[in-house]
């Protein structure tokens, strides 16, 4: 600790060491300065300081208690945090809030928990590797963890096809996992017109939200949507950031809370309309600061250790750092066994195009194949498509032109079809523009004096 002290004299910071504070991954320094000094002396030589402590990666902490600066450190061995403590906790038991998540714990080890509800959505990053996926696990058991089926209903939309896999057929389903970018976009369709049906049912009972409605009038249920690799999505279908846009916009006061995920946060994905509906954002280890900036509007993400070491921004603005829980496949296994049943599919079927022209509805009601065209017809009809008006109106000129020489020379009885020849013959030979020729007349004026 007086090594840090040492050090800070080197760049003209005086002040002393408070404590420090060990966590599962980092460890913190509490360095308060003396009065008059000013952070951005240290922000600014924050590498070389770091260098000097022989460290990878330092972040400070700009608020601490009692006026200090943290300097966080990361540990040499790491150690997972369990889900299953976190969530026998205290913290978790006093959680207060209609849906409360868990996030992790506190660089000192301390569970925190937020509510979704309130935030009322997440928007999550993270590069590969980084423990995105497993803080998705942590919220989606967290909430089961807190609520019953008949409270609670997942989307989960994993274009992936092996994050969400473990969540199908159990009852806290709305629709079984989507991993086709078109059913998503659909299945998006069907929560903005549920959003839709829920307002009108506000309207008709005298109430503003789903919690007054649930105490007045009966169980609506809440309804969490969790995208991941939503950049996928978005690039694939361009209606998919404005639904999304209208159900977080919206879609608060109806119980329908969203929370996207991507390990590529650039400008293009993540748009200045949905930062704006998202003011609560978790930011793992990124691959830059860019990217940093682009979710938190700070660098700072691309500093961490990974493993689940994460940077949350609540909507107030505060910027706290977490370390997410850990919980392995087998144990979110053992959670859903006591709900696992079949889900019905809500997204409609898709015929595919080929079965629909082949299959035709009579008048009696019985389906009937349709055989397949001669391959001569199909041609004709291809070369028929490919020419163009005028080229089609000459086509149809030679044939009737044709057609009138040969029935002509059958009623005369011209057996050698010399009207035949001669029709054919107009038609293939040559014509000559025409060109006229005009002299101009001279024309003399006399000038009167």
């Amino acid at each position: 600790m007086h090594q840090l002290e040492e050090i800070l004299r080197h760049y003209g910071v005086e002040g002393t060491v408070e404590g420090e504070g060990k966590g599962p991954l980092i460890k913190q320094i509490r360095f308060k300065p003396k009065p008059g000094t000013k952070i951005k002396n240290i922000t600014s030589s924050i590498e070389d300081i770091a260098r000097e402590m022989g460290v990878r990666n330092l972040r400070i902490s700009n608020v601490c208690e009692g006026g200090c600066i943290g300097f966080e450190v990361a540990n040499d061995t790491f150690q997972t945090v369990p889900l299953e403590d976190v969530l026998e906790s205290d913290e978790a038991k006093n959680a207060k809030g209609a849906l409360p998540i868990s996030l992790g714990v506190k660089i000192d080890g301390t569970p925190v928990f937020a509510d979704l509800a309130k935030m009322p959505h997440l928007l999550v990053a993270g590069a590969t590797g980084s423990g995105k996926s497993v803080g998705l696990n942590a919220f989606i058991i967290s909430l089961i963890k807190r609520k019953k089926p008949s409270e609670l209903k997942f989307v989960m939309i994993d274009p992936k096809r092996i994050e969400f896999s473990v969540y199908n057929d159990q009852k806290y389903m709305y629709m079984p996992v989507i991993t086709d970018n078109a059913d998503a976009s659909e299945a998006l369709e069907l929560l903005v017109d549920e959003m839709t049906k829920r307002y009108e049912l506000f309207e008709k009972s005298l109430t503003n939200n789903i919690g007054e409605y649930n105490e007045k009038e009966g169980n609506m249920q809440y309804i969490v949507t969790i995208v991941d690799e939503f950049s996928d999505l978005v690039l694939s279908d361009k209606t998919v950031e404005k639904k999304i846009q209208i159900l977080a916009q919206k879609a608060r006061a109806a119980g329908i809370h969203l929370v996207l995920a991507t390990q590529r946060p650039s400008v293009d994905v993540v748009t200045g309309s949905i930062k704006a509906n998202f003011p609560s954002r978790m930011a793992f280890k990124t691959a830059s600061g860019v990217d940093s900036k682009t979710i938190l509007d700070t660098t700072g993400a691309e500093d961490l250790v990974g493993r689940g070491d994460a940077l949350f921004l609540a909507g107030n603005g505060e910027l706290s750092r977490i370390h997410g829980a850990y919980i392995s496949t087998e144990g979110i296994e053992e959670i859903l066994k006591p709900y696992r049943a079949k889900v019905a599919p809500v997204l409609k079927k898709k015929v595919p195009a080929v079965e629909e022209e082949k299959v035709t509805i009579t008048k009696d009601g019985k389906k009937t194949e349709k055989k397949k065209e001669f391959f001569l017809l199909s041609w004709i009809k291809g070369v028929w498509g490919w020419l163009s008006k005028t080229e089609k109106k000459k086509f149809l000129k030679w044939i009737w032109l044709l057609l009138v020489g040969a029935f002509v020379s059958s009623k005369t009885q011209d057996k050698s079809g010399a009207l035949f020849d001669t029709i054919a013959d107009n038609l293939t030979k040559t014509t000559k523009r025409r060109t006229y020729t005009t002299t101009r007349r001279k024309t003399t004026s006399r000038r009167r004096y």
